[in-house]
C-alpha cells in the first residue's frame, strides 16, 4: 500500500516545492516594492539638507506639501489609482517613483530566484541590501551629481562583516588569488570559522582593490584631460563594492561600467549633438556592480572564452 502511494506523495512534494519557490520569488519581490518605496523616500530627502529619511516621519506631497494617506502611499498600486497625480493638488507624480519601486522589486525576487532558492540566505539578504543602496545612489547621483556618504561609508564599513555572515560572495575568487600564489584551500561545507576569516581578508582585499583603483584612474585622468575625471564619490562606491564582493568583481565592475558609460555617453552625445553630456558615472557602476553580483560567472566566460574564440574566428 505504502508503496502505490509514493508516486502520489513524490507529486505532490514536487508541486508543492514548484509553487513554494514562486512564493519565495513573488514574496520577495513584493518586500523589495515596499522598500523602494523607501528607497524614493530616501532618494528625496538625503541629498537636503533640512530633511532627514525620518523627520517629517509621514511622506508628503513635494508640490502642495500635503500629508499623504497611507491608502495613497501603496507602492505601485496607489499611483496607477491615482493616474500618476496627487490626490489634493492634482499636480503630476513623477514617473521615477513607480520605476523605483518596480525597480527594487524585480531586483529582490532576481536576489530570491538567485540565492534564495538555493537556501543562501545570508547572500541573499546582503544582496537585498547591496541592490537597494546601488538604487538610492543611482538616482541621487543622476540628480545631484553626489554619492551619498551615509550609504558608501557605512557599506565599506560592514563590508568585512557583512562577508563574515556571508562568506559565498567571496571565497571563489580569493581561493582562486591563493592559487595563484601557490597556496592551496580547501573550502569546507559548512563553511568552517577560518573559511570565514578568508571571506574578511578578501573583502579588505577588495576595498583596497576598488578604492585604490579608481582613484588612480581619477589622478591619471585628471593629468591628462586637465579636468576631473573620477570624482571620490565614485572612489568609495568602488570600496563599497570590492569590499562586498570581492578585488576580482570590483574590477570587473569598473571596465563593465566604463564600458556601459562609454556606449551610453556616446549615444547621448550623437542624441543632444553635445560633445560633452555631463553624466556621472555611479550609475554605470551600479549597474555594472548588479551585473556581476547576478552573473559574474557569464561575463568571465563571456570575456575569457566566447569573445576570444569569436574572435579568431572572423
Amino acid at each position: 500500500m505504502t508503496c502505490s502511494f509514493s508516486p502520489i506523495v513524490y507529486s505532490l512534494l514536487t508541486i508543492g516545492c514548484f509553487f513554494m519557490d514562486y512564493f519565495i520569488v513573488i514574496a520577495a519581490s513584493c518586500f523589495g516594492a515596499v522598500l523602494g518605496s523607501f528607497a524614493n523616500v530616501a532618494i528625496y530627502r538625503l541629498p537636503r539638507e533640512d530633511l532627514t529619511v525620518n523627520k517629517p516621519r509621514n511622506s508628503f506631497c513635494p508640490h502642495c506639501k500635503h500629508t499623504i494617506a497611507w491608502y495613497d502611499n501603496i507602492p505601485l498600486v496607489s499611483y496607477l489609482a491615482l493616474l500618476g497625480r496627487c490626490r489634493h493638488c492634482k499636480a503630476g507624480i513623477s514617473w521615477r517613483y513607480p520605476l523605483v519601486e518596480a525597480l527594487s522589486a524585480f531586483l529582490f525576487g532576481l536576489s530570491a530566484y538567485h540565492f534564495g532558492l538555493a537556501q543562501e540566505w545570508a547572500v541573499f539578504a546582503v544582496s537585498c541590501a547591496f541592490c537597494l543602496s546601488l538604487v538610492i545612489i543611482t538616482f541621487v547621483d543622476i540628480d545631484f551629481r553626489i554619492i551619498p556618504d551615509c550609504i558608501d561609508k557605512p557599506g565599506i564599513v560592514l563590508a568585512p562583516v557583512l562577508s563574515f555572515a556571508a562568506p559565498a560572495l567571496h571565497l571563489a575568487g580569493f581561493v582562486e588569488l591563493l592559487g595563484w600564489l601557490g597556496l592551496d584551500w580547501q573550502v569546507s561545507a559548512p563553511f568552517s570559522l577560518s573559511d570565514r576569516g578568508l571571506a574578511v581578508a578578501s573583502s579588505a582585499l577588495g576595498i583596497a582593490v576598488g578604492a585604490g583603483m579608481t582613484y588612480a584612474v581619477g589622478v591619471v585622468g585628471k593629468a591628462v584631460f586637465r579636468k576631473e575625471a573620477m570624482g571620490f564619490g565614485d572612489v568609495k562606491l568602488m570600496g563599497m563594492v570590492g569590499g562586498l564582493l570581492g578585488w576580482q568583481a570590483v574590477i570587473m565592475t569598473f571596465f563593465l561600467g566604463s564600458a556601459i558609460g562609454a556606449v551610453i555617453g556616446v549615444g547621448l552625445m550623437i542624441v543632444a549633438r553635445r560633445r560633452d553630456p555631463q553624466i556621472p558615472f555611479g550609475p554605470f557602476l551600479a549597474t555594472a556592480a548588479i551585473l556581476v553580483l547576478f552573473y559574474q560567472a557569464h561575463i568571465r566566460h563571456f570575456v575569457l572564452v566566447a569573445y576570444p574564440k569569436w574572435l579568431s574566428g572572423i
